[in-house]
């Protein structure tokens, strides 16, 4: 006995959504949804905040504290932390180190899983027999050779610190509070200042789990709040979208950029909405273009307009009420 398999009504509705976007998309030269998400975005779609970013890097130089950058998910903490990371190697602390950087972007990591990403972003070779306290140890006299004998302060990023099982704290812990007396004992020049920084990242709430757990690095750290995107660079962070879905990015002018088919207010409907969260800019503009191509299909209209924008914004906060 044959069986047909017909195609089921849900699966046909979304063909059809499928379609509709599609054809917006087409409609406005791109390739794709401009509001796709990424995992790690191209960097020529970051926005860069030059102000906080100096001040990241200003406090990572001078040696003074371990930074945590704070915001809630999807503020762009990894962005700046990537940026940040990306200054680091042309740059020198006030005694002429130059900076061997590392960057950990895994979460959910054991003792030994965060000891092995230290070691291998660090570029630290290791047996991969070791316990962790071994794979930390060669971590850490590899630093102090790096520092002694090449100058070279370390800075490791650490992503969403807290949400690494609580043992992996206390490596950090280990690292931040190189040199060791025993370390500094073997070298007859004198070891005064650190030479391990830590850049962590988090919510509110892991800044508030570390200042619990780990009072000792806490105390030695500059908590920064990422500050909500502008009206402005909210603009500018959907005419990177817009131009990179074109395969216009690599000519995107940060001074004379096109939005099309958003409008301005439009855009700052969104922006005030999602109260600068680049995220959740993403999230609404993709909700903007879904009105925008129904729009399409039945007036031959592309635009997102204010009142889209208005209707969007309205029913996202609904579903955050909802969801609360």
């Amino acid at each position: 006995m044959t069986i047909a398999i017909h195609e089921s009504a849900l699966i046909r509705h979304f063909n059809t959504r499928k379609e509709v976007l599609k054809t917006w998309e087409e409609r406005i030269g791109a390739r794709f949804s401009p509001f796709r998400g990424f995992k790690m975005p191209d960097s020529r779609l970051y926005i860069e905040d030059s102000d906080f970013l100096d001040s990241i890097v200003d406090l990572i130089i001078t040696n003074e504290r371990h930074v945590f950058i704070r915001g809630p998910v999807g503020s762009g903490k990894s962005t700046l932390m990537l940026l940040a990371l990306r200054d680091l190697p042309t740059l020198a602390d006030r005694s002429g180190n130059k900076f061997v950087t590392g960057y950990v972007g895994m979460t959910g990591l054991y003792e030994k899983q965060m000891a092995s990403a230290i070691a291998d972003s660090l570029r630290i070779k290791y047996k991969r027999s070791w316990e962790s306290s071994q794979i930390i140890d060669a971590v850490a006299k590899e630093s102090l050779r790096r520092y002694v004998e090449e100058k070279s302060r370390t800075a490791l990023f650490i992503e969403d610190v807290a949400d690494n099982q609580e043992a992996a704290f206390h490596k950090l812990r280990f690292l931040a509070d190189l040199p060791t007396e025993e370390m500094m004992d073997a070298y007859t020049e004198a070891l005064d200042e650190p030479i391990f920084t830590l850049v962590m990242s988090g919510t509110t709430m892991y800044w508030n789990a570390m200042l619990s757990f780990l009072p000792q690095i806490a105390d030695r750290t500059e908590p920064l709040d990422v500050p909500p995107l502008s009206n402005a660079k909210a603009r500018e962070f959907i005419g990177r979208r817009i131009a990179y879905a074109q395969n216009k990015i690599d000519v995107f002018d940060p001074e004379n950029y096109s939005i099309y088919p958003f409008s301005d207010s439009a855009v700052d409907v969104i922006n005030i909405a999602t109260k600068g969260n680049p995220r959740d800019i993403r999230m609404l503009a993709r909700g903007c273009q879904q009105v925008a191509a129904e729009n399409l299909r039945n007036s031959g209209n592309p635009d997102v307009t204010k009142d889209i924008a208005k209707l969007v914004s309205e029913a996202y906060a609904t579903l955050l009420r909802e969801v609360h």
